[in-house]
């Protein structure tokens, strides 16, 4: 037998078999990767697809989240320090909502109808007034051209889309109440359920972030709240105080306003100064002044004072939130902005700690996992 060319060794059996082999199996297994990278992308992009088209419905869904947790915060103390099961605490809680809510709109209907009525009549005179004045300023009289030429045809375009809005705002109500109703009766349902979809080795880790997570928001819900019932019963007083009519009306709207932080009490700042317009200019210039300094003490002292024990989020991180969500994503984006903040703070404390191993980050999770109430995860 001749010897192999100078320069080259001779093949073993298991060598030419196994290039055989592969050479046999290289297209069937190149079309096979082109298949699952294919439907991948294919997937991923139908997901992105969905996520872009339903974002409302997610946000709708993350705010029946946070009703969530607001009836476990309340439902999971009673079921502890009672002999009720959880679900029957759960559903003293929503009834005890349901009666304080129908009650205090029994005894305040009369009085909120007829200052809403009120305000249904004022606003346009106060508007009118605002707009006489600038017919009387040549940089008025431009700001009125421009806004008859612009906004006022689109509005005017645009009334008809009215009713369509209210059973779009009706429906994302509906999706939140329920979420909020049926996660509130089996958390951990839900919660074991994302547990599951992460390998074995992550799962306590991921408890732990669900836990975390909770945590912030229910606190934070509870500190947004007294800082919303702080701000409306404020407003209600120094409006009274002042002779300011539809007092109650606007201390709600303020108030329920107060749920997005430093921004909401500007916007309600709006129909506090067109109504005290209508009682004159000097007592507008009082009444302005004086809810500037109850936003400020609420903000410069309340809140923080109240954040301390709750939930501290940056308020140029909070703001910068609410302006980009709102822009992208409407109204619900700017109400929701403030919460989906805290939960990125959270994932990036997670983040810090477990991907860049900030030991600081690691002890502030520690000492909150500690402080949490882990229920969030485990009460059935």
């Amino acid at each position: 037998m001749a010897d192999p060319p100078s320069g080259t060794e001779p093949r073993s059996e298991l060598d030419r078999s196994s290039g055989s082999g592969t050479a046999g199996r290289g297209p069937d297994s190149l079309l096979s990767r082109m298949v699952i990278v294919v439907s991948i992308v294919a997937a991923a992009g139908l997901l992105l697809l969905l996520f872009v088209l339903g974002i409302k419905i997610l946000l709708a869904t993350f705010g029946g989240i946070l009703i969530a947790v607001l009836l476990h915060a309340f439902s999971a103390p009673l079921a502890r320090s009672t002999f009720l099961s959880y679900r029957w605490a759960l559903a003293v809680v929503v009834v005890a909502i349901l009666g304080i809510l129908g009650a205090g709109g029994w005894l305040l209907a009369p009085q909120i109808a007829e200052q809403a009525d009120q305000l249904g009549r004022q606003l346009p005179v106060a508007l009118g007034g605002i707009e006489q004045y600038l017919q009387q300023q040549g940089w008025g009289r431009l700001i009125l051209d421009q806004a008859q030429r612009g906004v006022l045809p689109s509005v005017e375009e645009n009334g008809s889309e009215a009713l369509s809005t209210i059973s779009q705002w009706s429906y994302y109500f509906l999706v939140a109440i329920f979420v909020g109703l049926f996660g509130a009766a089996n958390p951990r349902l839900y919660t074991e359920g994302a547990v599951r979809l992460v390998p074995l080795r992550h799962r306590a880790r991921v408890r732990d972030l669900i836990v975390a997570l909770g945590h912030t928001l229910r606190w934070w819900l509870i500190g947004q709240g007294l800082a919303m019932l702080l701000i409306g019963v404020s407003t209600m007083i120094l409006l009274w105080a002042f002779g300011i009519p539809l007092a109650i009306v606007l201390g709600l709207i303020v108030g329920l306003l107060g749920f997005i932080p430093y921004l909401g009490p500007i916007i309600g700042a709006v129909p506090v100064a067109l109504i005290a317009a209508t009682q004159g200019p000097l007592l507008l210039l009082y009444v302005m002044l004086a809810y500037t300094g109850v936003q400020m003490l609420e903000g410069y002292v309340a809140t923080p004072l109240i954040q301390h024990r709750m939930v501290y989020l940056p308020p140029a991180f909070t703001i910068a939130s609410q302006i980009l969500l709102g822009s992208v994503l409407g109204i619900i984006g700017f109400v929701l902005a403030t919460p989906l903040a805290a939960v990125a703070l959270v994932l990036s404390r997670f983040y810090r700690a477990d991907i860049l191993g900030d030991e600081e980050a690691r002890e502030r999770i520690a000492r909150r996992l500690r402080d949490a109430d882990d229920s969030a995860a485990r009460v059935v």
